[in-house]
């Protein structure tokens, strides 16, 4: 008696993990339909539109941490029916083809095209997140490439703040809002260009894009220029930034600590709850200057300011240099010995323990005692010995700066000031995530222009995504007031009310949540890895449905 014939079972998988996610926040913020609206398409253009195309590269970039284009048409052919749920849309398998993400980028490198979309998304930002949001920090980063540099191009050679002087580089200029560090725009220049001339540019699309004045402006020393500081005052909005100790400042500078170090001018505290950030004072100076043809005068503050944790690291530095004096003083004059070369005359041991002295900044602090000896004839050290005193003085004028700012008092006290500025990490930690994993803008791996530009913007995309992950997941906590457990590897108790956009997408990653087809006969069934208590708690405070995920588990015909 013959058998029937055993039905074929086929099994066909696709790992979601993050994705739905990603593509979930992206449709909350409007990615697809903003750029649709400022971009434009070719009218014989079949498939994704650019919109489409951009979030779902966007989606390839932030879960596999990689943003090179070669690769991304393996990673969605790989995943039709997760990308065609989310998207809506069919995926051609020459759907993310390099040439039509190279189009994308040309697109984006269109500068009205871009500031356009900048303005939208800062709207859409504000109403997804109900952002709330206390002045605007400016900055500036580098990233480079293995490129040739070519006239009047963007990868140029100028100060790298990546180590890497030997590599031509481009300059992005940002404007992120405080305290979450959700960038509002940022400008993209060739890497030769200064930083204090970038400032007043970038400042005047923001208050265009914003659409008020009264905002605070914060950014480093570079931006303590004063045509920069007349600019602000002129559109009536604020400035903080600390003032260079460069020039006429430095001399002036000594004066200022020396009334509070050494003389009765008295000092105010500076508290973070319990803790002792510090202290100082300020005084008000009137400025004037001339903008557009306008002349301006206002109240400038003043304030001299001393940060306890930058005078722990300095007086750390110190200590190490007083140790390498030390050392290197001692090696002057080593014992008689084959290889060991002897100083014989007192002015050349002099001349050497000034070199060492100067080297290390450390003149004053060590006192240095020698003598000669007769047989054989040469000068040796004898004692290295450390003037306290002149030490502890050193100590107490370190960790000290001056900053400015024409706020009022009301507005910004002396001690509001020196917190609000110490709390500009968000921007610098926003440089880092674009520029190493899970974005990795350095280094670049497009090269003609245009392409740099558009991949660049794209990564600010990116970047916009996980802030406003990281700040609604937050925001929802604290509403809450609860924590979250899981998101800690090896550590499945540890909890956090503050988690990181990145470990938010880990957390799914790391589950491995896949969708199967199973294929038996005539029929097939879907099936989806269940998601667990902290995703749907995590999917709950992004205000996304669970169905982001259920519903790839249903037959998409």
């Amino acid at each position: 008696m013959l058998c029937p014939m055993a039905e074929t079972l086929n099994l066909r998988h696709e790992r979601v993990d993050d994705i739905p996610l990603i593509i979930g926040v992206a449709h909350e913020l409007q990615i697809a339909d903003v750029l649709d609206r400022h971009l434009g398409t070719h009218g014989l253009r079949q498939g994704l539109s650019h919109g489409g195309l951009a979030v779902g590269w966007l989606a390839y970039i932030l879960s596999e941490g990689d943003h090179r284009k070669s690769a991304v048409r393996g990673w969605a052919n790989a995943l039709p029916h997760t990308l065609e749920q989310l998207l809506g849309q069919p995926i051609r398998e020459v759907e993310f083809s390099d040439d039509r993400l190279g189009a994308l980028l040309h697109r984006l490198s269109a500068d009205e095209a871009w500031e356009a979309i900048e303005h939208d998304l800062w709207a859409a930002t504000v109403t997804a997140s109900d952002l709330h949001w206390t002045g605007i920090r400016l900055d500036s980063t580098t990233s480079y490439g293995y490129h040739q540099v070519a006239e009047a191009g963007l990868m140029q050679f100028g100060h790298s703040k990546d180590h890497r002087p030997d590599l031509p580089q481009l300059k992005l200029m940002a404007a992120a809002a405080e305290p979450m560090g959700q960038v509002v725009a940022a400008d993209i220049h060739s890497g030769e260009r200064a930083d204090d001339r970038l400032y007043s540019s970038l400042i005047a699309r923001v208050r265009a894009l914003l659409g008020r004045s009264g905002v605070l402006y914060t950014g480093d020393c570079k931006m303590a220029a004063l045509a920069t500081r007349a600019e602000i005052v002129a559109h009536h909005d604020y400035y903080l930034m600390p003032l260079p100790l460069i020039g006429e400042t430095a001399a002036r500078f000594e004066d200022w600590l020396s009334a509070i170090v050494d003389g009765e001018q008295a000092a105010t505290l500076v508290w973070d709850g319990e803790r002792l950030l510090g202290g100082g004072y300020e005084w008000e100076r009137m400025l004037s200057a001339t903008v557009a043809g306008q002349a301006l005068r206002w109240t400038e503050r003043v304030q001299v300011v001393r940060s306890n944790a930058l005078a722990e690291r300095q007086q750390m530095t110190l200590a190490r240099h007083l140790a390498a004096a030390t050392a290197q003083l001692w090696a002057l004059t080593p014992p008689p010995g084959r290889g060991k070369r002897q100083i014989r005359e007192p002015s050349t041991l002099e001349a050497a323990i000034t070199r060492v002295l100067e080297r290390h900044a450390v003149a004053g602090l060590l006192t240095v005692r020698w003598e000669r000896e007769v047989s054989p004839v040469r000068f040796v050290i004898t004692a290295v010995e450390h003037n306290e005193a002149a030490i502890r003085a050193r100590e107490r004028r370190l960790g000290w700066r001056v900053q400015l700012t024409n706020a009022p008092v009301e507005r910004l006290s002396l001690s509001a000031a020196v917190t609000h500025y110490r709390g500009g990490w968000a921007l610098e930690r926003d440089f880092h995530q674009v520029k190493d994993r899970p974005l990795g803008l350095s280094p670049l791996f497009v090269w003609k222009d245009d392409q740099i530009i558009g991949l660049t913007r794209l990564l600010l995309l990116a970047l916009r995504l996980m802030t406003l992950i990281e700040t609604q997941v937050r925001q929802g906590l604290a509403r809450a007031g609860e924590g979250l457990a899981g998101l800690y590897e090896g550590q499945p108790t540890r909890t956090t009310e503050r988690p990181s956009g990145r470990r938010i997408l880990q957390a799914f990653a790391r589950a491995k949540l896949t969708w199967t087809e199973v294929q038996l006969g005539p029929g097939s069934r879907w099936h989806l890895t269940p998601l667990s208590p902290l995703h749907e708690q995590l999917l709950h405070h992004l205000d996304l449905p669970t169905s982001l995920y259920t519903s790839l588990a249903y037959d998409s015909s």
